[in-house]
């Protein structure tokens, strides 16, 4: 056995030894490595709302990839006050990402303020209904969630 794999790596090493520095492998043959290239979006693309951008993996439906509507159809996003807040930071890093290279795009510029707000105000609701979302979010001197119910304690007995 071991003369087996010392053959099979012996053959693999020959099929790859004519490649070049710039070459990568597949099985079998040589392959030219990657050149990574991101082109620039054009000024005012399309949006998505921000549960569909949330779903869609990315705010512009320009990027979309092929296989998430494949993953879209079978894994639904729920509809809840912590997805609301994913879906909002979600969307305030894509139009972060996006203001780095459309610096003047005044539209996309108040669309992240406002979306940044939006995210203010439901991060303070969503915590003086549930409690914390970070540990850091404590309120001076207190653990809440040691002495109070956790959210899947409410509204019932187990």
């Amino acid at each position: 056995m071991y003369t087996e794999k010392s053959n099979t790596a012996n053959a693999q090493t020959t099929e790859t030894a004519d490649c070049r520095d710039t070459d990568g492998s597949l099985p079998g043959k040589c392959a030219s490595l990657a050149f990574p290239f991101v082109s620039m979006q054009q000024n005012d693309p399309k949006r998505y709302g921000q549960k569909e951008a949330l779903q869609q993996g990315t705010l512009f439906p320009g990027l979309d990839l092929p296989f998430h509507k494949e993953l879209k159809s079978r894994f639904p996003a729920a509809n809840t006050p912590l997805s609301e807040l994913m879906a909002l930071d979600f969307a305030i890093d894509e139009l972060g990402l996006y203001l780095v290279t459309h610096a003047d795009d005044e539209e996309a510029l108040n669309l992240y303020w406002s979306y940044i707000k939006l995210a203010n105000e439901g991060r303070k609701k969503y915590q003086e209904t549930y409690g914390p979302l970070l540990q850091t979010d404590l309120t001076p001197g207190s653990f809440k969630w040691l002495n109070d119910p956790w959210p899947w304690d409410e509204g019932g007995s187990n």
